[in-house]
């Protein structure tokens, strides 16, 4: 699994100092792959156990482990000049991202869910999910798609843990939910943050989560191109494992 992945994932886990380290180590991803533990403990103003100790709360074995690890996540980071090239390293990273998640969980937890909410944080996620909403309803469940924060918030009181909760978003950076999602996990609602691929705050604050990879096309001024064909991939993905998941269930009550 790829290095920032591993970061969501054990987030709760780390202490200030570690993320001190990852901060660094992110941020000089290239320099930091070349360096000895002793020289990126120096750089990081920290200690050779400090920086042992992290790997392993990260499932490596060693530092060695951990190097490749940022070797493979730098790689994954380099842009590519062709852009039919890029479309499809962005496909097969988010197909891969999929291959390591327990998607069939999810499924389970959609398809027992008495109510399904939705919320997207920008144009690009509400249509990734209206179009989620029409295939789910295609088999009979349907889901709230929630236009606006305004609507999220006039919500909460109605949601419970027998519902399930689906936040899309390209950063993951929705400080602006921060009470929202507490509150929901308080309550112990099922919540799946679907991101693109990178350390975020709404991938460590919700309890499932899926990623799609994508790289910004191009810059000019202060807009960014991004392509978001794969999001509607990870949509399209979750949508056949409900598929799958709801006739293996039908199936099993048949037998029964």
């Amino acid at each position: 699994m790829d290095l920032e992945a591993l970061i969501n994932q054990y987030h709760n886990q780390l202490n200030e100092n570690d993320l001190a380290i990852i901060t660094y180590i992110l941020e000089n991803l290239e320099e930091c792959q070349k360096l000895s533990i002793v020289d990126l403990s120096e750089r990081c103003h920290t200690s050779k156990s400090s920086i042992h100790r992290l790997t392993k709360k990260l499932g490596f074995t060693g530092f060695s482990e951990f190097k490749y690890s940022m070797k493979s996540t730098s790689k994954r980071n380099l842009p590519s000049k062709n852009l039919m090239d890029l479309q499809k390293d962005d496909i097969e990273a988010t197909l891969k991202l999929m291959k390591q998640a327990d998607v069939e969980k999810i499924a389970k937890e959609m398809h027992k869910a008495e109510r399904i909410f939705g919320f997207g944080t920008g144009w690009a996620q509400r249509n990734a999910l209206k179009e989620l909403s029409r295939n789910l309803m295609s088999v009979g469940k349907h889901m709230l798609i929630l236009p606006a924060k305004v609507e999220f918030d006039l919500s909460m009181p109605m949601i419970t843990k027998n519902d399930f909760v689906i936040i899309i978003s390209l950063s993951g950076d929705t400080r602006k939910l921060e009470k929202n999602i507490k509150v929901l996990n308080f309550r112990e609602v099922p919540i799946l943050s679907v991101t693109s691929f990178q350390t975020n705050y709404l991938a460590q604050m919700t309890p499932y989560n899926l990623y799609y990879h994508t790289t910004t096309l191009f810059r000019e001024n202060s807009h960014e191109a991004t392509s978001f064909v794969t999001l509607h991939l990870v949509c399209d993905a979750l949508y056949r494992e409900y598929i799958t998941y709801r006739e293996m269930k039908e199936k099993g009550s048949e037998k029964a």
